[in-house]
């Protein structure tokens, strides 16, 4: 089989992220100040050994496993800051976020992933966890925070053909 081609690699300092604490009003906050971890997405899976004539186990399929988006910021005390708000958003009754982002920033027909609760919809998740960077002055590396966003799912949509943001 022919492989064909030159695969197109990819420039992470181009992408877009924006979070909200309804869903509703969005902040975009990728201007050079956020980063989002690894995002991992998993099954959990399950075999058994089972007789008559296949020399292989029966493998099956569970239900899929929340997923965390991870995001670090660098911290900031200005009014309406991202490591602000998130601070004030965990610290509240209802800790929860959505997040969305591009890879590939707003641009069209780009694609984008948002934080979900049925694969379908844009929804919020939960914060987990908020990790001020510890004080230390013999490092050279700026001072950040982080959150931890857990959510049942991802909804993955393309943007459309002339985005201003990253709705979809």
């Amino acid at each position: 089989m022919a492989h064909f081609g030159v695969i197109q690699g990819l420039y992470a300092g181009n992408f877009a992220v924006e979070i909200s604490a309804n869903g509703t009003i969005w902040t975009a906050v990728s201007d050079a100040t956020v980063k989002i971890d690894d995002v991992e997405l998993s099954r959990p899976s399950g075999e058994a050994y089972v007789g008559g004539s296949s020399d292989y186990a029966t493998v099956t399929v569970g239900k899929r496993e929340p997923v965390e988006v991870t995001l670090t910021f660098l911290y900031n005390e200005t009014t309406n800051s991202a490591s602000n708000a998130i601070y004030d958003h965990f610290e509240s009754p209802t800790p929860m976020l959505a997040v969305r982002w591009s890879p590939t920033g707003v641009k069209p027909n780009a694609r984008a992933y948002a934080t979900s609760n049925d694969g379908t919809t844009t929804g919020l998740g939960v914060i987990t966890n908020v990790t001020l960077s510890a004080l230390d002055p013999s490092e050279a590396e700026p001072y950040v925070a982080m959150v931890t966003v857990r959510a049942p799912t991802l909804r993955q949509y393309v943007l459309g053909a002339a985005p201003v943001d990253l709705s979809g």
